[in-house]
């Protein structure tokens, strides 16, 4: 239920952009200029980081997702913090990120001792 609220609250441009204002900081400024260098407005580059998690993520990596962010104080906004910075570190064009992400949360849960499957 997390995730899906995640994708469904922040496939709205204008949700999406207030939603990155409440993350902040140099978080923030950091998917500005992210967002300007694809020319794209900080709301609709959230939004497409969303929509391709949305449509690549295979049911593990949402699990996975949900498991780092469930005890989180605020999970959505963990939830998208953790997009969006798999997103910026991997330096790739949003259509991308999930497959980054997916790789990411995959080795650091196998680091932990966790199983996915």
């Amino acid at each position: 239920m997390l995730i899906a609220d995640l994708i469904h609250s922040c496939s709205n441009e204008k949700v999406a952009e207030a939603a990155l204002c409440c993350l902040g900081g140099r978080f923030a400024e950091n998917v500005n200029v992210a967002a300007r260098e694809k020319g794209m407005s900080p709301g609709a580059f959230v939004v497409s980081v969303i929509h391709d998690f949305s449509r690549q993520a295979d049911t593990a990596t949402r699990e996975s997702l949900r498991e780092k962010i469930v005890s989180d104080d605020q999970p959505l906004l963990e939830g998208l913090r953790t997009l969006l910075e798999s997103a910026m570190r991997e330096s790739l064009m949003p259509d991308e990120a999930a497959l980054a992400l997916a790789q990411l949360v995959r080795t650091s849960v196998a680091c932990s001792g966790q199983h996915l499957y």
